[in-house]
């Protein structure tokens, strides 16, 4: 049985802003919606999906954050 292994290719900083700045023009919606369907096929390999993953997680985190300080300001 032979084996076939595709070359990795690594993220460059360049292609991680530019990435970024895709999931920012798609949204958190879509790119949770495209890393969970299918992120091979609708976002790139596997460094795409950990960089997705971070993503969302750091938008999570303001969301959070944003929701603290509304709360915090809505008691003065």
């Amino acid at each position: 049985m032979t084996v076939h292994h595709r070359p990795v290719h690594v993220l460059s900083d360049d292609d991680r802003q530019r990435t970024i700045e895709y999931f920012e023009r798609l949204g958190k919606d879509r790119v949770r919606l495209y890393a969970a369907v299918d992120c091979d096929r609708f976002l790139g390999n596997w460094q795409v999906r950990e960089l997705a993953d971070q993503w969302l997680a750091q938008k999570d985190a303001e969301a959070a954050d944003a929701s603290i300080w509304k709360r915090w300001l809505r008691r003065k």
